[in-house]
């Protein structure tokens, strides 16, 4: 596995544990972080306050939430964490996404997050 993939197995660690402040710790200055605004938590932030503040939000849409990463795939300055997220909403209703992550490293540093997402009903408005 490359040191690029090490960093992004690392961050969904800290991320599971609840450890907020090690996943920011592996943001660039500079970073530009996406999330589809498919889901509650949704829109763009740049730099790791910015990010942080994402982190909040996900707290705010969710009562309870994890993520199940499925599988880590590298190539070069890109890795993409393909997985599954679930939990409740603040609603109470459950809900779930499948989701890509696509992340971008320069020098051992997260630049850029991409999150891609397929959601389930309950965050479509679809029925169950």
């Amino acid at each position: 596995m490359s040191d690029n993939a090490d960093v992004i197995n690392g961050a969904y660690e800290s991320f599971s544990r609840g450890d907020i402040p090690a996943v920011i710790a592996t943001l660039d200055a500079n970073v530009q972080w996406d999330v589809t605004d498919s889901l509650p938590q949704g829109g763009s932030f740049r730099g790791p306050d910015a990010v942080g503040r994402f982190f909040q939000g996900l707290g705010q849409a969710w009562s309870d939430f994890s993520v199940e990463l499925e599988d880590v795939i590298e190539g070069g300055e890109h890795v993409v964490g393909v997985g599954r997220a679930h939990g409740k909403l603040r609603s109470g209703e459950p809900a779930g996404y499948g989701f890509a992550h696509v992340f971008t490293l320069t020098d051992g540093r997260i630049t850029r997050f991409r999150e891609y997402a397929d959601p389930d009903a309950a965050l479509t408005g679809g029925s169950s």
